[in-house]
């Protein structure tokens, strides 16, 4: 199938873009103050997980600039010249790159979370090779972009395009079934306030992941069914969900801790400290391995 731009709408296409563009610098806006909270709250994480959640930021930093300049350029630089929709600038183009390493970082950190809590390397593994795959797609879609420096390119690369949002959502939907069975699994325990507990938290587990399933599963449709740009919109939103959900999935453990250490009074752990308990719910890096354990003394 083939497009010009003639083709185009143009309130479509560049409105989608605009509105897309400007959704993404007020979740840009979320994300710096989730940002300061967790480093203002979280000051004993480790260096690994704080260096993450910086390199992110800064990532999305770099991806809010580039999409900012490219919005400028399509509607006041090359202003009545349309023929510049299908020949989109770099700025365009360093965003999809940015967004790969995002999505990189953001679902190794839940795959991760499933390790530690269950204890095995399977899911991580098939989530990391997924999103490997998948970045491997973005740097191909941005290559095909820096070398026709046509839009157009992409609808006679269909298939690479829906692999690489199918990947997304493949691995989306992997951590978060794999996340949610384990907590399900640990429901056993006879305190029906720890049940409620881990309710909480698969409940938490779906919500994060459901807006940035939904906006895949948008972008695929929108592509597959349409010559325009309109899913571009929703694409350039997409990495701001997934930044957005790891840092209210780290900043929510300080309100379950505090929920946790309210609960603990009337459950006997076989320790005097049950505030440390209270840190075990709370899943990270550091302490997901003692939720899998909630009835051991954590030393």
């Amino acid at each position: 199938m083939s497009a010009n731009i003639f083709s185009f709408d143009l309130n479509v296409s560049l409105g989608a873009l605009e509105i897309g563009i400007v959704l993404g610098v007020f979740l840009f806006g979320i994300e710096t103050l989730q940002t300061f909270n967790y480093y203002k709250r979280f000051p004993k994480d480790s260096n690994l997980l704080k260096g993450a959640v910086g390199v992110v930021w800064l990532l999305e930093l770099g991806h809010t600039i580039s999409t900012l300049h490219a919005l400028y350029l399509q509607t006041v630089t090359f202003y009545g010249q349309p023929i510049h929709i299908l020949s989109p600038p770099l700025s365009e183009e360093i965003p999809i790159l940015l967004s790969g390493l995002i999505y990189t970082i953001v679902q190794t950190f839940f795959a991760n979370r499933v390790r530690v809590l269950s204890g095995q390397w399977y899911t991580m593994a098939l989530a990391c090779v997924l999103g490997f795959f998948r970045f491997v797609g973005d740097v191909w879609i941005a290559a095909l972009l820096l070398i026709y420096v046509r839009v157009t390119v992409l609808l006679e690369w269909r298939w690479l395009v829906t692999t690489s949002l199918s990947l997304d959502l493949s691995t989306d939907i992997l951590i978060t079934a794999s996340l949610c069975s384990c907590l399900w699994n640990m429901r056993s325990c006879e305190s029906k306030r720890i049940r409620s507990m881990l309710d909480t938290l698969i409940l938490w587990a779906i919500e994060s992941t459901i807006l940035t399933s939904a906006s895949s599963v948008i972008q695929i449709i929108l592509f597959m069914t349409r010559t325009d740009l309109i899913w571009a919109g929703v694409y350039v939103v997409q990495s701001k969900l997934f930044s957005n959900a790891m840092l209210a999935s780290l900043n929510g453990r300080q309100r379950l801790r505090e929920c946790t250490t309210a609960n603990m009074s009337d459950i006997h752990f076989g320790s005097t400290h049950p505030s440390r308990k209270a840190d075990a719910v709370a899943i990270s890096f550091e302490d997901a391995r003692s939720l899998r354990s909630l009835d051991v003394e954590r030393k």
